[in-house]
């Protein structure tokens, strides 16, 4: 679903990442992990054309997205959800959830509405509430919500500054929806947290790939979670 091949980008004249490959597969649930710094950022705002690309490829579902516009990237149904700033905090629950649906007919728009809803049930009880007075976690929600049933979905650290059982029911919904078949890459600051939902992960150090494979295989890697992710110590394998 996303290739990028020899991908050298950053801001302005400063360089970030250095000649980074990899390959998200379809339908798959990746996460890219690193320690501060290392370009984890700076790759998703980079597909999604908001860096400075020096050179490289990336491509979603064979189709180059280096110069494309970013609305003609929305029209291929890639959706990019940021760290901060996802919502408009001014405007209700219901309003935001509105404007990402502005352009369906009105049967669909509503559908996508209750849909947003069923997943998190907490939007609909207040959606007449100013998405400003939302907690972190509801914001996060709110943020998902407005995705509009794309192919991918880019997520910036999707769980910071939330309480543990909120971020479940984050990481949750994000399963739930790679399950129905939306290619999901997250960018993650907690490994410990990710690496029990993922499929695959990709790690960075200072703007370059240094570790590919299972999250399995990323869990009994006691080298690569204490050298690179800060964890300690091997963590128990899933199933």
């Amino acid at each position: 679903m996303l290739t990028i091949h020899n991908l050298t980008a950053g801001y302005g004249k400063l360089t970030v990442l250095h000649d980074l490959s990899l390959t998200a597969e379809a339908q798959r649930f990746t996460a890219i992990l690193g320690p501060n710094g290392s370009g984890k950022s700076t790759l998703l705002k980079s597909v999604f054309g908001l860096t400075t690309i020096f050179s490289g490829s990336i491509q979603c579902d064979g189709k180059e997205l280096v110069g494309l516009p970013t609305e003609r990237m929305v029209q291929q149904r890639i959706a990019y959800v940021p760290q901060r700033r996802n919502i408009f905090t001014d405007l209700t629950v219901r309003e935001n959830l509105l404007l990402a649906v502005r352009s369906l007919p009105r049967a669909q728009a509503d559908a996508h509405i209750e849909e947003a809803y069923a997943l998190f049930p907490i939007l609909g009880k207040r959606q007449r509430q100013p998405a400003g007075q939302l907690s972190g976690g509801e914001r996060q929600m709110v943020a998902i919500a407005w995705l509009l049933r794309p192919q991918l979905i880019l997520l910036d650290e999707p769980s910071a500054g939330l309480a543990p059982l909120i971020a479940t029911e984050v990481f949750r919904t994000l399963r739930t929806l790679n399950e129905q078949g939306i290619t999901t890459v997250v960018v993650e600051q907690n490994a410990r947290r990710v690496l029990e939902w993922c499929e695959y992960v990709f790690v960075l150090r200072e703007g370059r790939v240094v570790f590919e494979g299972t999250a399995d295989a990323c869990r009994a890697d006691e080298d690569m979670l204490k050298n690179y992710l800060g964890v300690a110590g091997k963590m128990d394998i899933a199933g």
